[in-house]
């Protein structure tokens, strides 16, 4: 299902932000077998959280007849016309940093976008032949709510079994959350001018839901609607 291309892409960020949310592992003093430790159980958790979100995109870009490819996030072009011949992972860089400088309490994860593509043969019959800047912002919003959708997952999981996930919840918001900056190539800017209506009701959404999960699932993600929709009609119609 991943291509070897992509594969590697997804191993690197894995790594990247395995190190970003493992950092700070804690302890009061630095012991490398505990880090190391640590370091492979917040791998186990990266890992599943961003293959289940690049799966539900794959899935999600199929029913549209297209492709998704995951790949870094790169800038190939700083000014309007200084280009790049390698592209500047900027995502992975600002993620580092940010690790780096704030010891670990600070979790940049907009290291990777979804490059998509029609199924020119597929979309015979369809009215638009190529995709369509609203089908790209409802391919990508799948990420976004996978995201949310694994960590309800997670939480009844963890108190079925007496294990502790906030962990697991709490990198599933900083990706969802990062993932939505509308800027350059990312999934964010895809959802934002695509359809900006999803854009708002998807931000508001992911924070306030992610805000209350962990005191009460339900009641989380009902408020979270509420309080998304609200926002989307109150923008509609002062705005809109």
């Amino acid at each position: 299902m991943f291509t070897k291309k992509e594969f590697l892409a997804l191993i690197i960020s894995v790594l990247i932000l395995t190190f970003i949310f493992g950092f700070d592992d804690g302890s009061p003093t630095f012991v490398l077998s505990n880090w190391m430790l640590n370091f492979f159980r917040i791998f186990l958790l990266v890992s599943v959280a961003v293959l289940f979100r690049e799966l539900v995109i794959k899935l999600f870009a199929k029913r549209h007849d297209a492709t998704s490819e995951y790949e870094i996030w790169n800038i190939k072009q700083i000014w309007f016309n200084v280009k790049l011949k390698m592209g500047l992972p900027l995502g992975i860089l600002i993620a580092l940093i940010f690790a780096i400088v704030s010891k670990g309490r600070f979790f940049f994860t907009a290291i990777g976008t979804n490059k998509l593509k029609e199924i020119g043969v597929a979309r015979v019959g369809r009215k638009y032949q190529n995709l369509t800047y609203y089908e790209e912002a409802q391919i990508a919003s799948m990420g976004i709510l996978a995201s949310l959708f694994i960590s309800v997952f997670g939480l009844f999981f963890g108190r079925i079994f007496g294990i502790n996930m906030e962990e697991f919840v709490t990198i599933n918001f900083y990706l969802a959350l990062f993932n939505m900056l509308p800027f350059s190539t990312l999934n964010g800017a895809k959802i934002f001018f695509g359809s900006l209506l999803t854009y708002i009701f998807l931000l508001v959404f992911v924070v306030v839901a992610f805000l209350l999960i962990k005191s009460s699932v339900v009641l989380s993600l009902v408020v979270g609607f509420l309080v998304a929709s609200a926002a989307t009609i109150l923008y509609f119609y002062k705005w809109g």
